[in-house]
């Protein structure tokens, strides 16, 4: 975040005093602050305020920020505050959206169970008006109350006997099997399911391309890349993007072939170590959701009698009511409920066509490794005879460490 320690607002004041372009010998004569210390805070403040650099012809940096750098900097931090506040209101909204639909469901589950209710009562009596009201009026007296008891015993537990407490019942269940899900997470999933299964894939195909890159001493054909890039093999311009990412360069072999030389990708701090690499990049399929199959059952239920009781309304002769506005919106309700979802399990699976089919041609290629034509051998015989042996750089090799004095080295180098 964009807070001003002394040191900083030490460096600040030297750059608008010295009209807002520096280098760091600079601020640090005007300040006598540390060369290091200085170039450290330039970089910070620079990328803060979105300052500029600018490399002499010599591979001098000079730092240009604008005209004035206080306002410059605390409008910055304040940018950083207002995005902090940004990103913590939109996690909120996020939670609350999530939880949103299963609430919405259960609401209207609710009322169309008490709209359910009135509509029994009223058919119980014959469909009369008894009660001398216009329209769709009734009493309520002690029988109506036994058939709403019933009812709602009948929809949350299903039997009479459910009703009583579990030492009276014989059948008594003594261990828990499983712990119930979210409900109201659960409802999201169901809706809008859990995201991008792929979201990492680019990151994966490059990591992978790299490594097979270091397994093959630093020089690849394109068959070699094309399991992980999906590029078509015989397309050398596949390759570029790879060459532009690594540092690579194309070589012409004495066949008349082309390999690529990645003697970047060679140098390594670390000891030599083999990992696991797939014989190519595997993208997953979408799930339509990732919630367990017995923790979605509630959902269903609820999503299935929400539904259900909707459309019983929309068809019965409350419709006639002034619940009509009421009944409308409950059955677009739980029909979207159920429909969004439908559409999602095609989509998903249209988009898990397109996953495939990339699977497939990328496993294609890798096969074409596994048993190469004539010409694709000459290319990887190639590519092992300029083989770039890896470069493992170790502390005993190093001729300067910045944690050691400098004299000190100069003087342990001297002979």
């Amino acid at each position: 975040m964009a807070t001003q320690t002394k040191t900083k607002k030490q460096v600040i004041e030297a750059i608008g005093k010295l009209g807002g372009r520096v280098t760091v010998a600079d601020v640090a004569s005007k300040t006598g602050l540390p060369i290091l210390r200085v170039s450290s805070e330039l970089n910070q403040i620079a990328s803060d305020t979105q300052g500029h650099l600018e490399v002499s012809t010599t591979g001098d940096i000079a730092y240009n920020f604008p005209g004035d750098i206080n306002s410059a900097y605390m409008a910055r931090g304040m940018m950083l505050k207002f995005e902090q506040a940004s990103r913590a209101l939109m996690s909120a909204g996020y939670f609350l959206l999530r939880i949103s639909f299963g609430i919405g469901l259960i609401l209207s589950l609710l009322i169309v169970i008490g709209l359910l209710m009135v509509l029994i009562i009223y058919m119980s009596r014959g469909g009369d008006n008894r009660g001398g009201d216009r329209g769709f009026g009734f009493h309520f007296g002690f029988f109506d109350y036994l058939i709403i008891r019933d009812l709602l015993f009948y929809l949350f537990y299903g039997n009479y006997g459910s009703r009583y407490p579990a030492s009276y019942r014989y059948d008594r269940p003594t261990v828990r099997t499983a712990e119930k899900g979210n409900f109201l997470f659960n409802c999201f999933s169901f809706l809008f399911g859990d995201g991008d299964p792929n979201q990492n894939a680019e990151e994966r195909k490059w990591a992978m391309a790299a490594e097979v890159i270091r397994r093959s001493g630093g020089v690849v054909t394109a068959e070699q890349l094309a399991p992980y890039t999906g590029a078509n093999p015989q397309d050398e311009d596949g390759v570029l993007p790879v060459l532009v990412r690594f540092n690579g360069k194309p070589e012409v072999t004495e066949q008349g072939g082309i390999v690529y030389a990645f003697p970047e990708l060679q140098v390594t701090a670390q000891a030599p170590k083999i990992n696991d690499l797939p014989p190519f990049l595997n993208e997953w399929l979408y799930q339509f959701s990732n919630v367990p199959a017995d923790q979605m059952v509630p959902v269903y239920v609820v999503a299935g009698l929400n539904f259900i009781g909707a459309w019983i309304l929309a068809m019965s002769p409350m419709m006639a009511t002034g619940f009509m506005p009421l009944i409308l919106f409950l059955t677009f309700y739980g029909t979207m409920f159920l429909l969004v979802p439908l559409l999602r399990y095609l989509l998903i699976g249209l988009k898990n066509k397109k996953i495939e089919a990339r699977n497939n041609q990328r496993k294609a290629h890798a096969a074409l490794l596994e048993d190469p034509p004539a010409e694709v051998l000459e290319k990887l015989a190639s590519a092992r005879t300029l083989k770039i042996e890896q470069k493992v750089l170790t502390s005993d090799e190093a001729v300067y460490r910045s944690d050691r004095d400098i004299l000190e080295q100069e003087f342990d180098a001297s002979p």
